[in-house]
């Protein structure tokens, strides 16, 4: 069966498109003694094997993973790894949430953040449109951004908010037209005055929450939201889990 032929469950009444941009800059290779990729690399394997038992994602959800550090690259389900976007077949790189195997990451490089936003407005766009063309109902897409750094340029250096007015604008433009809705998780270390830059309203802060729980936020938040909401609103509802989950989590630590 070719990846374009996976189906979903019965009775899917709509698509739910989400892309997850996640950072596998050399950042996330610490600490050394418990490496904060190999925290990911664990959760993304349990999440999408439990995911079996969550029928109303299972139904709807298609999902499209992209990585970034010195490159962007996305994962292409067809060979079962991370290519380059233009060695890809686009119309393959969604499916569904379900048959999702992510790929072992690697740590390494710099913090392309903004060229990978770049790609996943781009291709999320495209999904959106080619669903409709297909007469598939689709909601718009969403797109979270899992990132422990600043984003930098192709030498390192960390980038301004003039760099990064160019994409925060296209952000929130495909929003304002209900393009997409766009978030960001700053987990620790991640710079978030430079990524608010970016998503002034959408930065969430989730410095100790383990990544398993971070992805029941994001996934559970995409499928609680309404076609019709205003992203601002949103926004505001992602910021209010996650600070309560951040609660929850200090709660938690304090009692050990």
């Amino acid at each position: 069966m070719s990846v374009n032929s996976l189906e979903f469950g019965t009775g899917y009444e709509e698509r739910q498109p989400v892309v997850l941009l996640l950072d596998t800059s050399a950042s996330m290779g610490r600490p050394e003694e418990n490496p904060r990729i190999d925290e990911l690399n664990g959760a993304l394997t349990r999440w999408f094997d439990g995911i079996r038992a969550q029928e109303r994602l299972r139904t709807r959800v298609e999902v499209c993973l992209i990585t970034f550090d010195s490159a962007v690259r996305v994962y292409d389900p067809g060979p079962g790894h991370l290519v380059p976007v233009g060695e890809a077949d686009t119309d393959r790189l969604f499916v569904p949430v379900d048959s999702m195997h992510p790929p072992t990451l690697r740590a390494e490089g710099l913090t392309r953040l903004t060229e990978a936003v770049e790609t996943a407005l781009e291709l999320a766009r495209t999904r959106y449109r080619t669903l409709q063309g297909r007469r598939v109902p689709v909601r718009r897409p969403f797109l979270w951004v899992l990132t422990d750094g600043a984003p930098s340029d192709a030498h390192g250096r960390p980038l301004d908010a003039t760099a990064l007015a160019g994409t925060a604008g296209r952000v929130r433009q495909g929003e304002e037209k209900g393009e997409w809705v766009f978030q960001v998780i700053g987990v620790r270390g991640a710079d978030l005055p430079m990524l608010r830059e970016l998503a002034p309203k959408a930065t969430s802060p989730l410095e100790n929450l383990d990544f398993g729980r971070i992805l029941d936020l994001l996934f559970q938040s995409t499928d609680d939201s309404s076609p019709d909401q205003n992203a601002d609103l949103i926004h505001q509802q992602v910021n209010d889990r996650a600070a309560k989950l951040a609660r929850m989590e200090r709660l938690e630590r304090d009692l050990q």
